[in-house]
């Protein structure tokens, strides 16, 4: 590896060592941790480990120093393997830095006077630059194994939180973990949540998680679910299910409503959030496949093509505006008089007249059936 720049030119290799094995680093070690350890973040932290520690790192920093050169590929492991420990013991990155810049401080004030003493300035101006340029690698690689330990310890959070979610919708969760759940979640164990459910699509994830109280994507079944924020979904404009607000304890229980009403959501293209129960029939389309089927030819089954894609149009918009034909006209941009000359064709092809309550609930099972079709979730169309 390359050395620090003008080191071996501009100083005296043996003065060099000379120097840096008459220092006590036992000394500067200990004086390093009795000032880093008033930082708050350090005065849990044993004062002896503290001391070895920082002592093992400064014998390796000089060793390189000694010789003019960058630290190695295993001496950079040992700085990081440094700054992963300060991270298994809760210490942040801030302090972390600041305890390193503390020990620097030490670690060069004694240098400094040791290489005054000495005599020969032009090694000591030498050995000050190279000092910082070798604090420099060490507190690069200090700062990479902190943050590579904080990632493993975030990920490795994550996935807890993700595991103790699923086994909380899935009612697998033992009761005894249930304290622990409802901590490491972030819910209140006073507050009763609804689940939710919903067929994961480009940006889902980040509409519910601004409103839900724990969420998990899976990526097997594509599907977002978890806890919401009582009544913080409510006005959404996407296909999601939702359960009933309850205990965290009974969060399995809100869980299979969500999913039930998330199935149906997504079914029919729903754009707003559906609670179990509020949709019966649509449940019972879906429950019915052969059903829907035989409606569907029914009612459309003597036409094809563009002209039975119209009278499906037709015959939807009619019965969406409550058989009111100009506000039918009107959403399908066609004069309401055309309206009626394809509504009484119908009845007078199929038989069935959309005034009857029954035709029209024949009518209308089939334009869910074909719904469903459309979405994959109703089996093939007649």
């Amino acid at each position: 590896m390359s050395g620090f720049s003008g080191g071996s030119a501009t100083s005296s290799s043996k003065a060099r060592t000379e120097l840096l094995a008459g220092l006590r680093l036992d000394r500067v070690a200990a004086a390093a941790a009795a000032t880093v350890g008033e930082l708050p973040a350090y005065r849990g932290l044993d004062e002896e480990e503290t001391v070895r520690e920082l002592l093992a790192v400064m014998e390796t920093a000089l060793a390189a120093l000694a010789e003019s050169r960058a630290p190695t590929d295993r001496e950079r492991v040992e700085f990081s393997d440094f700054g992963a420990r300060r991270a298994d013991q809760g210490v942040p990155l801030e302090p972390l830095l600041e305890a390193f810049r503390l020990t620097s401080r030490h670690a060069f004030d004694a240098l400094y006077a040791a290489a005054g003493a000495y005599g020969e300035s032009a090694v000591a101006l030498a050995l000050t630059r190279d000092f910082w340029l070798c604090c420099d690698h060490v507190s690069a690689a200090v700062i990479d194994g902190h943050r590579q330990r904080e990632t493993e310890r975030l990920r490795g959070g994550e996935e807890q939180r993700a595991l103790l979610l699923r086994r909380l919708l899935s009612g697998e969760l033992p009761p005894e973990w249930l304290p622990t759940a409802t901590r490491l979640l972030g819910l209140d164990p006073a507050k009763e949540y609804p689940a939710f459910h919903a067929v994961s699509a480009p940006g889902l994830a980040d509409m519910l998680r601004e409103h839900a109280a724990a969420l998990l994507v899976e990526p097997a079944s594509g599907h977002v679910v978890g806890l919401a924020e009582p009544g913080r979904l409510s006005s959404l404009r996407v296909p999601v299910g939702l359960g009933h607000a309850l205990p965290v304890a009974r969060a399995h229980e809100s869980y299979r409503q969500a999913r039930r009403a998330g199935e149906l959501a997504a079914a029919f293209g729903l754009r707003r959030p559906v609670t179990d129960g509020e949709l019966p029939l649509h449940a019972a389309v879906l429950a019915l496949p052969d059903t829907g089927e035989q409606l569907v030819d029914r009612c459309f089954g003597h036409t094809g093509g563009s002209r039975r894609a119209t009278l499906i149009r037709t015959v939807d918009a009619y019965l969406t505006a409550d058989a009111n034909a100009e506000a039918a006209a009107a959403a399908l941009y066609v004069h309401p008089n055309t309206l009626r000359y394809r509504l009484r064709t119908f009845t007078r092809v199929t038989g069935l007249d959309l005034g009857r309550s029954e035709d029209a609930m024949r009518v209308w099972w089939a334009l869910r059936h074909l719904e469903a079709v459309a979405a994959g979730a109703g089996g093939a169309a007649g």
